[in-house]
C-alpha cells in the first residue's frame, strides 16, 4: 500500500490501533497486558520502517516515554500521541526535562460501554479544543460536561461548514 500511495504525492503514513471499546478509550484503567502493548502496531511499524519510501507515524495509546523512544528507535519516523497530549500538551519539553505528565483524565466508568467510550473520546475533544485556545487542561472535567460541550461545539462546527458550502456553490 505505501508503495502504491507514494507516487501520488502522500506526506506521511500513520499506522493506527486501538479500539473505541478498549479500556483506555473508555476512561478505565487498562490490565497490565494493555498496558505492555501501548503501542499497538510497533513491530509492524518498525518493520515497513525498513522498506517504506514514505515517512512513517505510529499512533494508539502512546503515553509513556520509553513506548515513544521505543518507537522511533525502531526506525518510525513520528510518534502519535493525541490523548496524552491533551491532558500535557507539553508533554515532549516535560520528558526532555526528566519530568512526569501532568497526570490523566478523569475515568469514566459509566456501564454503558458505547455512551462511556463517547464520552471519553469527548474528555479528549475537550481537552484538545481548550489548549487550541490557549488553556490549560481541566484534568477533572465531568465526562458529562465534556460530552454536552463536545456535542454543542460539533453542531457549531457543521452550522459553518453547510454555510460555507453554500457560499461555494
Amino acid at each position: 500500500m505505501i508503495a502504491l500511495l507514494e507516487p501520488l504525492g502522500v506526506d506521511l503514513v500513520e499506522l493506527s490501533g486501538g479500539s473505541y471499546e478498549s479500556p483506555a478509550m473508555s476512561g478505565r484503567p487498562a490490565d497490565s497486558r494493555t498496558r505492555a502493548r501501548e503501542a499497538y502496531f510497533l513491530d509492524l511499524a518498525t518493520d515497513l520502517a525498513g522498506t517504506s519510501a514514505l515517512p512513517l507515524m505510529l499512533t494508539g495509546g502512546i503515553t509513556q516515554r520509553a513506548t515513544a523512544e521505543d518507537v522511533l528507535a525502531g526506525g518510525v519516523d513520528m510518534v502519535g500521541m493525541g490523548t496524552a497530549l491533551a491532558v500535557t500538551p507539553d508533554l515532549p519539553d516535560r520528558w526532555r526535562a526528566d519530568g512526569p505528565a501532568a497526570g490523566r483524565l478523569k475515568p469514566v466508568t459509566w456501564s454503558d460501554k458505547t455512551l462511556a467510550s463517547a464520552a471519553g473520546m469527548a474528555l479528549v475533544r475537550y481537552q484538545l479544543r481548550r489548549a487550541a485556545r490557549g488553556k490549560s487542561p481541566r484534568l477533572g472535567t465531568h465526562p458529562a460536561h465534556a460530552l454536552l460541550a463536545d456535542n454543542v461545539a460539533e453542531r457549531r462546527a457543521l452550522r459553518h461548514y453547510r454555510t460555507w458550502l453554500g457560499a461555494s456553490a
